[in-house]
């Protein structure tokens, strides 16, 4: 970081916009933002902001102008005062208890529960996949249900891995190896280091890949998969993911809106998917699939 005082690129709209930029300013932007955070703005749930931080004004004007917004959500760049914003932004996101799961920054070290089997240290910065998100969250919470249930996975897949987060949990509460893809690059290095840092590096295999479509997933099948990407891409990924599954398996979908759970339930039970539906975070529903 170049300067004390970084330019902050501030959008206010929509959930499903701010959600949508906010992976716009993380890993798909050639601009590296210092931070970016989402801050819901309201108590609907429905207006959410998202900030980006960069080391100088052009950074941040090069980055809205990226965005292509629509006329009717305002973005703008002001400097901010001199302080680490990068480490305020940090400490403005709480724990993630997500039953036997806590997810943590570095500055809430202390805070974790000694009751806690699985903590998982994930510092923020990245635009998605702290955590600190009702898409993740929902995930772990159904994760960690199948093992109450005494449910056995002796092959996982972390589809869409993000920062790492459901690998890693796979990694430290099965003590086996979990194989972790995404589509960005930037995402595997991120769930390397995360991997390294949550003392799993050896347990976590992550590449990028674009779907199935890698050698190394070919005639590969699985009795878990966590597929927390978008309601588009999952409802196009259903055949792939019940070719790539074993019989009993399951799948954990997320990044599904609420108003979207309906049909991405449909696309996989026409799979032949046994669909449950989990509960709603802040606008997020999961499903549970068993083949």
């Amino acid at each position: 970081m170049t300067s004390n005082q970084p330019f902050a690129l501030f959008v206010r709209g929509p959930k499903s916009l701010i959600f949508d930029l906010s992976d716009q300013l993380g890993f798909d932007s050639e601009m590296e933002a210092l931070a970016v955070s989402i801050f819901e703005d309201d108590e609907t749930n429905e207006i959410f902001h998202v900030q980006a931080l960069y080391a100088s004004a052009a950074d941040a004007n090069a980055a809205l102008e990226s965005l292509c917004l629509p006329k009717e959500v305002e973005g703008f760049v002001s400097q901010l005062p001199d302080e680490d914003w990068v480490a305020l932004s940090q400490k403005g996101l709480p724990p993630v208890d997500a039953g036997r799961f806590w997810i943590f920054g570095g500055h809430d070290r202390a805070k974790v529960p000694h009751d806690i089997p699985w903590p998982i240290h994930i510092e923020a910065g990245a635009a998605f996949g702290t955590g600190h998100h009702g898409t993740t969250k929902g995930c772990l919470l159904m994760f960690d249900q199948l093992l109450k249930d005494g449910t056995n996975f002796d092959r996982v897949l972390d589809l869409g891995c993000g920062a790492g987060v459901l690998a890693i949990a796979a990694a430290l509460s099965l003590k086996q190896s979990v194989m972790a893809t995404d589509i960005d690059p930037d995402a595997v290095s991120v769930s390397l280091d995360n991997a390294v840092q949550n003392e799993v590096g050896p347990l976590v295999d992550a590449f990028h890949a674009d779907g199935f479509n890698h050698q190394r997933l070919s005639g590969q099948t699985f009795d878990l998969i966590f597929a927390n990407i978008l309601a588009g891409p999952l409802m196009a990924l259903a055949p792939d993911i019940k070719g790539a599954m074993t019989g009993g398996g399951h799948v954990i979908l997320s990044g599904i809106l609420d108003e979207q759970a309906g049909r991405v339930a449909r696309a996989f039970e026409a799979q032949g998917f046994a669909i449950k539906k989990g509960p709603s975070l802040a606008g997020w529903t999961s499903l549970l699939g068993l083949k």
